[in-house]
């Protein structure tokens, strides 16, 4: 997941990626930044830091949520010179083998405005570390294959939060259970292998019916009125969220055939899908986010390419993540959702324009960088979809939250 940075002349264009660290529940606890570049050219950390600060792309990319550089000694010595705002948004990471190079006024300066201090390492042993050094440390990042040698490894301390790395299926991750390691990296969603459900949830329903109403290009705007209207909550939360701020609009509106005439039937058909979705998870919020992304950006592709019905393109992305969200095999799913031939093999199989889009937002999500370079589309039209699409998700979901807030007071 990339945004660009501009340099002025003829300076590669330096793209900077997120990858998430995540509990056991799936909530993002901080994002690490890591920068691909076109070149040789590789930023600085102080730029790093201030483009988190300054610049609202970076912002977005990392939606209310620390940044974890990786980074070392002298590079924050500098970084503390030169820069004098509070970093209180930072978990700054050394590699092992180079964290005792800091000394005691750096890290103390550091963690004197606001910064965590943590400590990565990619193979070996844990050194030895001064009392001073270890009791400022905050977090460990290894590869989980680190943790599984705990007899042979030397142990971190229990008051840092423990991270594995390379997290990347379902046997993995239940080993991190047993491993009692709270934080996680890696490619591993939790997807629902087997259930016992007999029906499908009726709370779950009313999503899919507006799911399988909303893919029909040639619906109706009665039809989806019908269906929203049989749903009292969801009208009432619907309009709500039309009046909320993150419109604007300037006159109140006050039932949904005037929120047609204000939005339009594909905005209007889109959010009302979002939002019964959201009220059909229990399911981390971050994986909602995820979802609101991996779709928005499938619809902007789908635009950016002059391809027609881009709303096949939204819900694809939607539909590829509902067995994570909904907490339900996909096969149940597909059984309950009669789909266009193009989304199933989409999601199925990244046949076809939409499977291209997908496939597209996925690498993003994956850091795959040599197949976003690889794909169909143009290096900067993707670019420029997912920031898009991290902009969007992010203002939804703040307004999303900030109307469920204010209905609890």
């Amino acid at each position: 997941m990339t945004a660009m940075e501009q340099h002025p002349d003829d300076t590669p264009l330096i793209h900077f990626v997120r990858i998430p660290v995540c509990d056991s529940q799936f909530n993002v606890l901080a994002y690490e930044l890591v920068s691909c570049e076109e070149g040789s050219v590789k930023p600085a950390v102080p730029e790093i830091v201030s483009s988190a600060l300054t610049d609202p792309r970076i912002h977005d990319l990392l939606n209310n949520r620390p940044a974890m550089i990786h980074t070392c000694a002298e590079t924050l010595q500098q970084l503390y010179y030169d820069l004098s705002f509070p970093l209180n948004q930072f978990w700054f990471m050394c590699d092992s083998n180079r964290i005792s190079a800091m000394n005691r006024n750096l890290v103390c300066g550091l963690k004197q405005r606001g910064a965590k201090l943590g400590i990565s390492l990619n193979q070996g042993k844990l050194p030895p570390l001064d009392d001073y050094l270890a009791d400022e440390i905050s977090f460990f990042r290894a590869p989980i294959t680190y943790y599984q040698n705990s007899q042979s490894n030397a142990l971190p301390r229990d008051t840092w939060l423990k991270i594995a790395s390379g997290v990347d299926n379902i046997s993995l991750f239940q080993q991190l259970q047993l491993l009692d390691i709270k934080g996680t990296q890696g490619l591993y969603l939790p997807r629902p292998q087997t259930t016992e459900l007999k029906r499908f949830p009726s709370n779950k329903l009313i999503a899919l019916e507006i799911l399988n109403l909303v893919g029909d290009i040639n619906v109706s705007f009665e039809e989806l009125e019908k269906l929203i209207v049989q749903d009292l909550q969801l009208y009432y939360k619907l309009l709500r969220f039309i009046n909320s701020a993150y419109y604007g609009f300037n006159r109140k509106i006050n039932n949904i055939k005037e929120a047609l005439i204000y939005l339009g039937l594909n905005t209007l058909r889109s959010i009302t899908l979002v939002i019964a979705l959201s009220e059909s998870t229990n399911r981390s919020p971050d994986l909602f986010y995820l979802a609101l992304n991996r779709a928005k950006m499938c619809e902007i592709l789908a635009e950016s390419s002059g391809w027609s019905n881009e709303s096949i393109f939204f819900n694809a992305g939607l539909i590829s993540l509902l067995d994570v969200l909904l907490d339900i095999p996909m096969a149940m799913i597909l059984s309950e959702l009669p789909l266009s031939t193009e989304i199933k093999n989409a999601v199925l199989h990244s046949e076809g324009r939409t499977g291209a889009a997908l496939q597209c937002a996925m690498y993003y999500e994956n850091v795959d960088w040599q197949k976003i370079v690889d794909s169909q589309f143009n290096k900067d039209l993707a670019h420029s979809a997912y920031l898009e699409a991290s902009r969007w998700a992010t203002a939804l979901q703040q307004s999303l939250m900030a109307m469920a807030d204010s209905q609890e007071c």
